[in-house]
């Protein structure tokens, strides 16, 4: 039994895969990521919500990075978004390969794909990996 065996049979908890997903998303690993989106729908978990935790995670880069440009610490960062510090360390980990206006376009796509999901009667797993590819 090795690390990557471990690895295999070890749930993560939904945000820990959210952020792997977003992490994949910024490294460009795209088929990473979609697989990792079947995997989560396969898993009982709505394509709403996926998009919601995205949503959330970019919302926290955009706060983050607009904080740590003003010199906030991480620990000023989580006290002032009201999130646990960890979840800031990961994003300011995530931040610094973001410029501000790249965020926003994001933020942005995540809300024109959520309405889609909403209103639309297309497939909504192909809607969130549709959404996936086009970042």
């Amino acid at each position: 039994i090795n690390k990557e065996d471990v690895n295999k049979i070890i749930n993560r908890s939904l945000e820990q895969n959210v952020f792997l997903l977003t992490e994949y998303i910024q490294k460009r690993q795209k088929n990473k990521a979609i697989q990792l989106v079947k995997d989560l729908i396969n898993m009982k978990e709505e394509p709403i919500k996926l998009l919601a935790l995205i949503t959330s995670n970019y919302r926290l880069y955009y706060q983050c990075k607009i904080l740590s440009q003003k010199g906030y610490s991480g620990q000023q960062i989580a006290k002032t978004v009201n999130v646990h510090p960890y979840r800031v360390k990961l994003a300011l980990g995530q931040v610094r390969h973001y410029q501000l206006e790249d965020l926003l376009n994001i933020i942005d796509s995540c809300a024109e794909t959520d309405y889609k999901l909403k209103s639309s009667y297309m497939d909504k797993q192909l809607i969130l990996e549709l959404f996936i590819l086009s970042l």
